[in-house]
């Protein structure tokens, strides 16, 4: 038995809209924070209070699924946010989230944002549980980001764009996104 959950209606369709128009075209842009530049990639979001507050309501929520998922009873915490815009052509090749600077990352979780309908391709797969999944708007996925028994890619993306926003999350405060800090849930 695999340990990769699918949730159907996980975001608003409000949010989700709101997360696609500050990709497309912020309302406002921000310098990102100092500690960004410790990051293992990017992000298509622009830094702004209504990205910031979205990925905080959802980043919580999701740290509590994963604990539901998982049976896991300590607090869980996120220790990165970013959106993706995926464009024709582009794929995720095989990998694991918890790699180079970034070890202590245990899990993971992808938000769907657009309709299905508006690209083909952009399945994530797992080829070690022979599980793929076709993204349906809303739903997000939820698995373990460490170790590679739980290695996945993205199939190119062959028309259209595909949204999503992601976490990492990590059971260690010390590695907690500061934006993320003493939020109420």
């Amino acid at each position: 038995m695999h340990r990769i959950s699918v949730i159907d209606n996980f975001i608003t369709p409000e949010d989700a809209k709101t997360l696609i128009g500050e990709m497309d075209n912020p309302s406002e842009t921000n310098p990102y924070p100092e500690y960004y530049k410790e990051r293992f990639g990017g992000t298509a979001f622009p830094y702004n209070k209504n990205v910031i507050n979205l990925l905080i309501k959802y980043g919580h929520k999701s740290n509590e699924m994963h604990k539901m998922l998982n049976g896991f009873v300590n607090p869980i915490y996120v220790f990165k946010s970013f959106g993706s815009h995926w464009t024709e052509g582009t794929e995720g090749h095989l990998h694991i989230d918890a790699q180079g600077p970034e070890p202590f990352i245990e899990w993971s979780t992808i938000m769907y944002l657009n309709n299905e309908s508006e690209y083909d391709g952009g399945k994530i797969y797992f080829p070690n549980q022979e599980f793929e999944y076709q993204p349906k708007q809303y739903s997000a996925v939820f698995f373990p980001g460490a170790g590679s028994e739980y290695i996945h890619g993205i199939t190119t993306v062959t028309r259209g764009d595909r949204y999503t926003a992601l976490y990492m999350h990590t059971s260690l405060p010390g590695h907690v996104d500061p934006d993320f800090i003493d939020v109420p849930k």
